[in-house]
Parts: structure tokens; sequence; C-alpha cells
């Protein structure tokens, strides 16, 4: 999953629970807490998916995943919901999935940027075009604001001003999805737990089975 925000929650009432997990075979414990916190982030899941614009390329939706993971050794599990990822070797052969680089745009915004030369432009990744139109006029398939050429004179840099936090709508997505959810999340991890752990103890308390 991406770097970025990470919520950690404290539950008091859980004490009992955790303590229940942690008389278990490490095998057993994690794989049981991953899945009761995996249906836990679940509304999470939801609601950045909700909240993650679609975008002229829809590849930030495609990114956004839940994952579980089993730390046997302690007896653990844990659960995360974000984006995936980018690789760092970027180029035409990435899946929509791991084109979600741009997220800690909006979650965190960026600072006042310009280009490294005097021309700005935006068409190629869309698979678009550009055509002349007399000696300095230059038009983009798709048109703007999808497509764009942006040229100053050739001493300065091309401003491309900040990225706002949350974009357009001003929220950022990781951040608002787990304000809106948190309640929920609250009242699910007890009763997934509790659920995790009876089916853990009625694993264990299973026969082995015969070797014939």
């Amino acid at each position: 999953m991406s770097q970025g925000v990470e919520v950690k929650v404290e539950f008091p009432q859980m004490e009992q629970i955790q303590k229940a997990f942690a008389a278990l075979r490490g095998n057993i414990a994690a794989k049981y807490m991953a899945a009761a916190l995996g249906k836990t982030v679940d509304p999470a899941l939801k609601a950045l998916r909700s909240n993650t614009p679609k975008g002229p390329t829809g590849n930030l939706r495609r990114a956004i995943r839940k994952k579980t993971k089993r730390y046997v050794k302690d007896g653990a599990g844990i659960a995360m919901a974000g984006y995936t990822a980018a690789p760092k070797k970027r180029g035409d052969g990435l899946k929509g999935s791991e084109k979600g680089h741009h997220q800690g745009w909006l979650e965190f915004g960026t600072k006042q940027r310009f280009t490294k030369g005097p021309i700005a432009s935006r068409y190629k990744a869309l698979g678009g075009s550009i055509k002349k139109l007399g000696k300095r006029k230059l038009r983009t398939q798709p048109k703007p604001p999808k497509g764009f050429v942006k040229r100053v004179p050739d001493d300065e840099r091309v401003d491309l001003g900040k990225f706002p936090i949350g974009g357009k709508k001003g929220k950022p997505p990781i951040r608002t999805a787990y304000k809106q959810t948190l309640g929920t999340m609250k009242g699910l991890m007890p009763r997934e737990m509790t659920k995790s752990l009876t089916n853990a103890l009625e694993e264990m308390a299973r026969p082995f089975p015969v070797k014939k």
C-alpha cells in the first residue's frame, strides 16, 4: 500500500479479547485476527471509493485496495485500506491500478510547482495529439483542460500553480473516509473480533485428521 496517512485507534474494551487471542497458537491467532480486521475496515474502503474523484483516467480509484497481513510469529494480524503504491519504474506497461502515484497530491496538496523548461503539456498520456494552427498557435486533442500546451519565453519556467488539498472538493480522501467511518468501525471491531475468536477456538478444538 502507499505510504502516507497511518491511523491507529485504541479500543479499551478489546483488552480481554486481545488476551484471549494471545493464548492461541500463533498461526490460528494471526489467521482469525486478520480476518476480523479485514471486515472491520470494509466501511472505510467503501467510503474511500466514494471520496476519491474519478478524474480523467480513473486510475486513482482503480488503485484502491484492502490488504490483510498475518504475523504468525507474533500471533497477530492487521488490515489496511488505501491506495496501491506505484512501482518505482513507471512506463506504458503499468496497469491502471499501478498508476495511483498522485494520491499524495490529493491527501496533502503540493507547493507551487514549475516546469524545468519553458514548455508544459499534457496530451500524450491521454492518447491524444497536437496540431499546429498557424505559426504560434497549437491545439491539443483532447482539448483543454484535459489536454493542453503552455509556452513561456525561453528564459522562464511555466508556473503550474499549487494542487490544493483534496482537489476541487477540498476533502483529502483517506482522512475524510476515516472520519466518516470511525464510529462504524468502533462498533464493528468488537463484534468481528468476538466472532473470529469463537471460530478460532472451534478450529483448535477439532481433532487432527487421521492420515490414511
